[in-house]
Formats: C-alpha cells, sequence, structure tokens
C-alpha cells in the first residue's frame, strides 16, 4: 500500500486526470458511510476519531472533506483501498462532545465524487479497566519448577516499576504466583510484595490455582481460597477477587463457594479448546457470546458477581505489543462491533480487559505498560485503568448493580476428561482426597491424647504441617496442567516425561502421606483405647455406617466388639472382609482381635446368577454384563439395548482429527469420528458364598487391547447395594481410544441428578447455555429416577460418565436423558497437555442401589458410603488401657440432613473449624455438641477460618449454626485459654 503525506496525497490526485474525465460519464452511485470509533482525542475528550468508507468509487483513492452545520471545514482524510480492495476508507478527528451534522465531500484531484449530509451521535465513552495478570501453568510450556520461575521474576518485575510506572498495577493470577514468591526470594523481597499488596500497588487473587475443579471431593474444593485465606491472617492481606483462567467451566457451587470464603467477585478466561458450545457464533453456527457479567448465584442464594472473558490474553489481543494507534483500532473495533455490546441488555460503559499476554508462563513485557501509557497520552476514551480485579467490579457494581442479570448453574466441566488419560493416577487422587479428610477428623483427638509436656506444641505443629504439606500436594494434582504441551506429539521427549513425573509426584506424595498420616493417626486412637489386642475402625463420614470393609492381613483373625465376633471370610493374599454394625459418625470403634480357623469363601462352582439381601443377578453368557437385576420388589432394572447389560465394558478406537476435536486443527470438528467399537466377551464365571456377608460371582472377561479382565459383582445378605469391581490389565497405544463402562437402565426420560463439590446438579435444568453435557463428573453419587422408581450409582475411582450415549462428538446444547450411563473410564483424546497413552493394571468399583423419589439426603448417606470406606487401623496390642472408650464420636449432632464436609484443627490453634451442608434443602439451625472434642464457646468462621459472629453456647453444650436450603456454613468451636 502507498504511505502519503497530506501534500503528496493530494498532489498524487491530481494526476488522475482520466479517472476524472471518466466518473462524470458513469452511472455508479458512490456510498458514504461515516462512523464514529470509540476513540477521543486528548487533552479534553472533544473530538473523536471518526472513519469514512466510501463504496461503488471507480478509484484508487480519493479524499474525504469534512464541514460542519455552518460550512467550515473540520478536516480532510485520504481515503486508500481496504485490505479486501472493495472499499476506500480513511480517517480524521471531528468535534463530537454532542450530536452535530455534518456534510461529507469525496473528491478525486478537484472533483467531486460524491457528497453526504448526516448527523453523527457520539459514541459510548468507555472505560477499560486492565487485569494485567499472566497465566499460570504449572509446566506445559517447560518444566514445573521453570515455569515458576518466571512468575516470580514477573513478579520481581512488578516490584521494580512501582517506582518507575506509579500507575501501572500487576495482578497475580492466583495464590501460588505469591507463595512460591515468599517462598523463593528472600525474605526483603517478601515483605516488600507483602506491602504491595497491603498498599493496593499489587493485586493477588484469592484461588490457589486455575483448578479441573469436577474432580475435586467436598473438603478439597473447599479448600481452593484456603492457602490465601491462611496467608492473609498471616501477613496481615485481605482479598476480594478471585480469578480462574484456561479452564472452561466449573460447577454450580462455585460461587457459594467463593462466597462462603470471603470473595464477592470472579473473573474468568475460558479457553473453548475441546469445548465446540463455548466457541462464538461463526458463520451462522450457533456459540456463545462473549464477554459476559451477571451476579452467579450458588443454590444457597449467595452470589459472586461474574466477567466471563473470552479467552485470557487481552493484552497482546488488542495489540499492547504493538502500539496505540494498533490499540486503538483493535479496541475500536472489539467496543463497536462486539455482539455482546451490541445487545439491548449491556448498558454498562466500562468492561474488563482480561490478562497481559497469550503465552502461558510469560515474561511480563515492560513495552505492553509503556503502550498503555502511551495510549492514554493520546486518547481520552476508552480510558484504560492498569488496576485491581476489585477496583473494576466495586466500580461497575456501584454504578449498575441494580441492573445486573443473576444466572444459576454449572458453566460446564469440559476439561476434566482429559484426566481419564492416567485413569490409574485420578483413581488415587479419589482416593488420597477422602483420606485426607479422615486425617483431619483424626486430628480432634489431640486435646485428649497428646501428653502435656514440653514437646507437646511442637509435636502437633509437626504434624499440622504434615497435614498442610498433603493438601497443597492435593491441590496441585487437582491444577489443570498434566504436563507438556508436546506431550501427544511428542510423547517420549524429555520435556513430556520429566513433566509428568513432577505432575504424578504430586499425587504419589500426597498418597504417601496420606496413608502414613491416616495409619499413624489411627494407631494413636488405637493405643489409647482398651488394653490387649485390637483394631480401631474410623466412620470419617456424617452417619452412623452399617458397611463390609477390607481389613489388610484380616484372614483367620476374628475381631469383636462387646463380646460379639463381627462375621467375617478371608480373600486371597491374607486379607479379610468383615461387616461391620453402626460405627458412629466422625467417630471410631475399638474392636478386639484374635486369632481364629481359616475361613474362606464357600466355592459353589460355575453359575451365570447370584441372589442375596432380596437382589438376583443373572449375567449375559456372551459378554459376563449384568443382563437383569431385580430388588426385592421383582422389578426388571436392565433395559434391552445395545450394549449386553449393566458393568458392560466397551472399547471405542479411533477418532483422530474429527468432531471429537482430537487434533488442534479446528477444521477437523466438521469430520465425523469413525469409531470402531467392541464389547467385552464372557470367558468364564464362578461363583462363591461369602458366610455371613453375602454372594459373589467373580467373571473372567476378555476384550481386545486388555490381555486381563476380572470383574466381581457382590451381593450381601444385610446392604441394600449391588457391588462391582473390574480389574484389568491395558495395553498401551498411542491410537485414540477410550473405555466405558456401560449401566443401560430400564427407564425411559429419567430425571438425573448428579452430586458435585458441595451440592447436587439436576442435569439439564441446572446447566448454564454453553454448558458441557457431553461428559459430566460426579463427586459421589448420580441418581436417576422416574416415577416412584429409582437407582443411584456411584464410581469411586471415576468421577466422569456420559448419558445416553459414548462421546461422539457431538458437542450437546441440550439432552435428555434416557437411562443408560457409562462410566467414562479412560481416554486420550485430547492433543496437548494430557498423557498420549496408558497401560497396565487399574481397578474400576461402581456400586448400585435402588432408591425411589423422597429423602432428599439419602443419595447423599449413600454416595459417601459407596466412596469413602471405613478406615481401618493395623493390628495393635495395649499393655494397659489408655483414656479413651470403646467407642466415641469427635461431636455429636441429631441432624441426619446435614453432612459434615469437614473438620481440623483450626490453623491458628484455636479450636476446630467444623464445615456444614445441608443435603436436603430446608434451612433451619444445625445443632452442634460437645462429644470426645469439648468446646464451651463458638462463632461463625468463613471456609478459610475468618472469625465472623459469635455463636451463643446453651446450658447443655449446644452451639446452633444456622445452614441455608442447600448452603454451608463454617464454625470454630474452642475453649478460651484460662
Amino acid at each position: 500500500m502507498h504511505r502519503f503525506d497530506r501534500r503528496s496525497f493530494i498532489a498524487w490526485l491530481g494526476t488522475l486526470p482520466v479517472l476524472r474525465r471518466s466518473l462524470s460519464g458513469t452511472e455508479q452511485q458512490p456510498v458514504i458511510d461515516v462512523r464514529p470509533t470509540a476513540l477521543f482525542q486528548q487533552p479534553d475528550g472533544r473530538k473523536n476519531l471518526v472513519r469514512v468508507i466510501v463504496s461503488g468509487l471507480s478509484a484508487p483513492a480519493a479524499r474525504a472533506r469534512v464541514t460542519d452545520r455552518r460550512g467550515a471545514l473540520v478536516g480532510t482524510a485520504g481515503l486508500l483501498p481496504s485490505p479486501e480492495g472493495v472499499t476506500l476508507s480513511g480517517e480524521l478527528w471531528v468535534p463530537l462532545s454532542q450530536p452535530s451534522d455534518f456534510q461529507v465531500d469525496v473528491e478525486i484531484g478537484r472533483d467531486r465524487a460524491a457528497r453526504r449530509r448526516l448527523r453523527l451521535v457520539p459514541p459510548k465513552r468507555w472505560t477499560l479497566h486492565w487485569l494485567s495478570s499472566i497465566h499460570t501453568d504449572v509446566g506445559y510450556t517447560d518444566l514445573q519448577e521453570r515455569t515458576l520461575e518466571v512468575h516470580r521474576k514477573n513478579l520481581d518485575a512488578a516490584l521494580a516499576w512501582l517506582s518507575t510506572r506509579r500507575d501501572f498495577h500487576f495482578t497475580a493470577e492466583c495464590t501460588l504466583q505469591v507463595l512460591s514468591y515468599l517462598e523463593n526470594r528472600s525474605a526483603d523481597a517478601g515483605d516488600a510484595l507483602v506491602q504491595a499488596i497491603r498498599d493496593g500497588r499489587i493485586g493477588w487473587q484469592a484461588l490457589f490455582a486455575n483448578m479441573l475443579t469436577g474432580l475435586l471431593d467436598h473438603e478439597t474444593f473447599a479448600r481452593l481460597v484456603w492457602p490465601a485465606g491462611k496467608l492473609a491472617r498471616e501477613r496481615g492481606l485481605s482479598f476480594l477477587s478471585a480469578q480462574m483462567t484456561d479452564v472452561p467451566g466449573q460447577p454450580l457451587t462455585f460461587p457459594m463457594l467463593l462466597a462462603a470464603s470471603g470473595v464477592k467477585y470472579l473473573a474468568t478466561g475460558p479457553n473453548p479448546e475441546r469445548a465446540v458450545p463455548l466457541l462464538p457464533p461463526s458463520g451462522g453456527a450457533e456459540g456463545t457470546a462473549f464477554p459476559q457479567l451477571y451476579y452467579w448465584e450458588g443454590p444457597d442464594g449467595s452470589r459472586v458477581l461474574h466477567w466471563r472473558a473470552h479467552h485470557y490474553g487481552d493484552g497482546t489481543r488488542f495489540g499492547f505489543d504493538v502500539g496505540p494507534d494498533e490499540m486503538g483500532h483493535r479496541l475500536s473495533d472489539w467496543l463497536q462491533n462486539q455482539p455482546a455490546f451490541l445487545a439491548q441488555n449491556w448498558p454498562y460503559d466500562t468492561a474488563l480487559l482480561y490478562g497481559a499476554d497469550w503465552q502461558d508462563n510469560a515474561l511480563m513485557k515492560e513495552a505492553l505498560v509503556a503502550n498503555v501509557q502511551e495510549f492514554g497520552r493520546r486518547f481520552m476514551w476508552p480510558r484504560i485503568v492498569t488496576g485491581r480485579a476489585e477496583d473494576f467490579f466495586r466500580d461497575i457494581e456501584r454504578r449498575y448493580g441494580a441492573r445486573i442479570p443473576v444466572r444459576r448453574g454449572d458453566t460446564g466441566l469440559y476439561w476434566e476428561d482429559g484426566a481419564a488419560s492416567t485413569a490409574a493416577e485420578l483413581a488415587a487422587f479419589r482416593s488420597a482426597q477422602l483420606a485426607a479428610g479422615a486425617i483431619e477428623i483424626l486430628a480432634l483427638w489431640d486435646d485428649r491424647l497428646e501428653p502435656h509436656d514440653d514437646d507437646a506444641l511442637l509435636r502437633r505443629r509437626n504434624r499440622a504441617d504434615a497435614r498442610s504439606a498433603m493438601w497443597r500436594d492435593l491441590l496441585l494434582f487437582g491444577e489443570h496442567t498434566w504436563g507438556a504441551a508436546e506431550s501427544i506429539d511428542a510423547p517420549t521427549s524429555r520435556q513430556t516425561v520429566a513433566q509428568w513425573a513432577y505432575k504424578k509426584r504430586f499425587i504419589e506424595a500426597g498418597g504417601a502421606d496420606a496413608r502414613d498420616l491416616l495409619q499413624a493417626g489411627l494407631l494413636r486412637l488405637g493405643r489409647a483405647t482398651r488394653a490387649g489386642r485390637g483394631r480401631l475402625v474410623l466412620n470419617a463420614g456424617s452417619w452412623e455406617r452399617t458397611d463390609v470393609v477390607h481389613v489388610p492381613g484380616g484372614a483367620a483373625k476374628a475381631l469383636t466388639y462387646e463380646g460379639r465376633e463381627l462375621p467375617s471370610v478371608d480373600l486371597e493374599g491374607g486379607d479379610a472382609l468383615v461387616l461391620l454394625r453402626e460405627v458412629p459418625p466422625l467417630g471410631y470403634l475399638a474392636l478386639t482381635e484374635s486369632d481364629r480357623d481359616p475361613r474362606p469363601p464357600a466355592p459353589q462352582g460355575e453359575a451365570l446368577d447370584a441372589s442375596a439381601g432380596g437382589f438376583t443377578v443373572k449375567l449375559d453368557g456372551a459378554s459376563g454384563a449384568i443382563r437383569s437385576l431385580t430388588g426385592p420388589d421383582g422389578k426388571e432394572r436392565v433395559k434391552t439395548s445395545e450394549w449386553s447389560g449393566l458393568n458392560q465394558l466397551v472399547y471405542v478406537r479411533g477418532g483422530e482429527r474429527s468432531a471429537l476435536w482430537t487434533s488442534g486443527d479446528r477444521n477437523d470438528l466438521k469430520n465425523p469420528p469413525k469409531l470402531d467399537i467392541t464389547q467385552a466377551k464372557f470367558v468364564r464365571c464362578l461363583r462363591d458364598r461369602l458366610p455371613g456377608i453375602g454372594i459373589r460371582l467373580v467373571v473372567e472377561r476378555a476384550l481386545e487391547g486388555f490381555p486381563a479382565i476380572t470383574s466381581t459383582v457382590t451381593l450381601y445378605d444385610e446392604l441394600p447395594w449391588v457391588d462391582i469391581e473390574n480389574r484389568i490389565v491395558k495395553t498401551p497405544t498411542l491410537a485414540k481410544e477410550a473405555l466405558y463402562v456401560a449401566f443401560p437402565f430400564a427407564f425411559t426420560k429419567p430425571s438425573v441428578d448428579v452430586e458435585v463439590p458441595l451440592g447436587r446438579m439436576a442435569v439439564e435444568r441446572d446447566q448454564q447455555p454453553g454448558s458441557c453435557r457431553d461428559w459430566y463428573c460426579h463427586a459421589h453419587w448420580v441418581w436417576l429416577r422416574e416415577g416412584t422408581d429409582g437407582v443411584l450409582w456411584s464410581g469411586p475411582d471415576t468421577p466422569l460418565f456420559t448419558l445416553n450415549d459414548l462421546v461422539r462428538g457431538a458437542w450437546r446444547r441440550s439432552i435428555v436423558p434416557d437411562g443408560t450411563l457409562f462410566a467414562y473410564a479412560m481416554n486420550n483424546y485430547w492433543h496437548t497437555n494430557y498423557a498420549a497413552s496408558q497401560g497396565g493394571a487399574v481397578t474400576f468399583r461402581f456400586r448400585m442401589s435402588l432408591l425411589a423419589p423422597g429423602d432428599a439426603a439419602e443419595p447423599v448417606r449413600r454416595g459417601w458410603s459407596a466412596c469413602d470406606p471405613l478406615y481401618v487401623s493395623p493390628s495393635y496390642t495395649n499393655d494397659t488401657p489408655g483414656p479413651l472408650i470403646a467407642k466415641d464420636r469427635a461431636l455429636f449432632y441429631a441432624d441426619k440432613n446435614v453432612m459434615i464436609v469437614g473438620a481440623k484443627p483450626a490453623d491458628d490453634g484455636e479450636g476446630v473449624i467444623v464445615k456444614l451442608l445441608d443435603v436436603s434443602g430446608q434451612a433451619r439451625a444445625v445443632g452442634l455438641y460437645p462429644a470426645a472434642y469439648a468446646f464451651k464457646q463458638a462463632r461463625r468462621t468463613t471456609l478459610v477460618e475468618q472469625n465472623a459472629d459469635a455463636i451463643p453456647v446453651s446450658s447443655d453444650g449446644r452451639a446452633s449454626v444456622d445452614l441455608a436450603a442447600w448452603g454451608i456454613a463454617a464454625a470454630r468451636l474452642f475453649t478460651p485459654a484460662e
């Protein structure tokens, strides 16, 4: 394109006589379009940069001459071809502080080619708050420690710029950035950062990291702001806002969690990768409009003000790395053409620019800051404010709070499916989270058991530090970065191998800490009970439990309570199954152990059916799936379908470069996947009677790609459910694949409720537009019900499941469940970040029970039992009796419609923190009473242990905690020091 100054441009036009002569003979009528931009000139903002566009003019260039209503010249603009060559356009500054009339003459040389009189209205004067954060991947772009060092360097730079760029405010995207800095820089540097945060010069966000929230259990989810809360208490900080970057969506309880943790504002920057419904509308295809601003309301009515952006690199997206002119053009085009801003329900004159750079783990470029400052010197509006997130939210809430819409519902757990590329580690993660909660409960006996010597405080602090380290490892495993950017393209590269080893270490270390701390805690209690040989069993759940437990090393050992031997049967390998009855909630039983004769299962030979406790199952002789399941009412629960029956293993291969989104090329989304689907085949089944327990079917099955599959179906004499265990050995492959376990239940159009962290979601009804309907995550249970019938399903080892069908790249916008559920056990569909292949041994367990509509809390009780085991200590021998009785509980409460999400010693040592969740949908006051843990005072707290109002404690010791319907609350129970 030619470049001209004004004088040379006019001279060049004068060299076009042929064009001038031909113009008068043409019948073509040029069309003049004049569009104010979003740019207003400094110093007073009275002049607007107006764009003149001329179409239908057969000329390589022209000039626009603009006069006001009195005929005075306002200015001229050279008109040059657009990149497409269809129009001519140019820009000039026009006084536009109010609606005004103008005349535009388009001239070629000295000839007028077109004229238009028009009235221009000044556009909206925008204020843009720039959230200048850098996205945190713990890994992905480089080895994990190197990426964290990048963010530490960014904070170094932000501190250095405090004196040289006073109007700039950097924001640490997550608390992990701040913690990493404090742990790896000098004390003086750390103090400087804390002071800058305290002074509002540097922003920090309350979430620990960018998490895959659908993979988290209740207590882990409740701890997402806990590291920020702990740091805030220790260093005198505060927080109001949180960011979630990259991860596309979260459960409907996310705003409730944030509000209960002291967070008022949320900014998210979803990446629509492998989330087709979240792509912006394009070419007539439906999509999701961004940005969005709304109050996100949780199930209990609590809210956070939520800005939901498209992606997270607005700094480089809008040319901050190029210069002020490019920034002006890009920002103006966005502000004046974005459909969300043009909608009638967008009254705001302010917006949030999310993030500084498209690049993950990028070094913050000072040029971006310099260009923003130069932009401010040139343009009055849009005004760019480099502030903190809470500055934007406070402003828009103050001016528009009553006009901001309210939304409820889940936004879609799209990225969680990648975790099924490492199914064994995902199963270990689910187990370790539950064990970690049990460890905290065991610590409630510390006041009773800790010797009162000079080292007591140190021992307790060491155990508390160990628990904190365990939780941090678990949180880091739940962070959204699974591996290297090149993990699929180069699965054996150094980056891929090293990053996965580092990531895997979080679950290995966190899981090992959980096992060690759990065993030590159980033994501490057990050795403080009755004299003699015994074992202690802990119920970390909120309700009294009767269940069968797996006792390591329990073969040929009798366990008794109050002189009654508990039913038990020996297993292969020296372990045992034992039926435990009435274990108190948040409590324990101390059992007596003695030797007995071996009690192996009683083999009954080959069979395809089994009955116990009112249940009957019949296996399919071709596949080994359950083709018939009936309960005490005799009704069939299995639907005839192409999937053979319940617990049918379905292996899918193929789908490369298709609508499954298995490559980075979005053009592949138009290709239907070509899938090769095979199902498990029956080999052999043996039936065993488990004396005093029930009966089981042990099924050998065959499936290509799986050298060994053993499915065990267990029915119980006294328990109202059926347990399934699939032990498989898989051959690794780089070909695209997925493994499902089918459960075609006999429903037509059931309602489906799913337990999510800290709540439940009704499929479709509780989902926002654009939410994920191709797969879901469950915490402990999925409840399908129709009419007076219902089935409760749990997958302790695999959170992911689909409804109606396998994943075929449908990217549904709505769903009507048909009764078929698939455990989405394994896949390697991702084209980056996650594992390219997996192999080896893994176990998938499932539990099914019949549960009709009625008691809203019962699925929570049964689902918890399915996933959280009763914890049994190793065998111990006490020479003398200890201070603990044989059966006790940490706290007493009678309300069976409340779940104790977590109970733990307070971080500051003042009492314990108890987190309660309503699971019945009824607001009420819940009474907590002393038991093994004694207290005299109570007060409300946030989930991150910040104190609130005092709670009266009645003369009978009752602390009454108000709980909203479906809501969560936390309380501190303590006895003041004398």
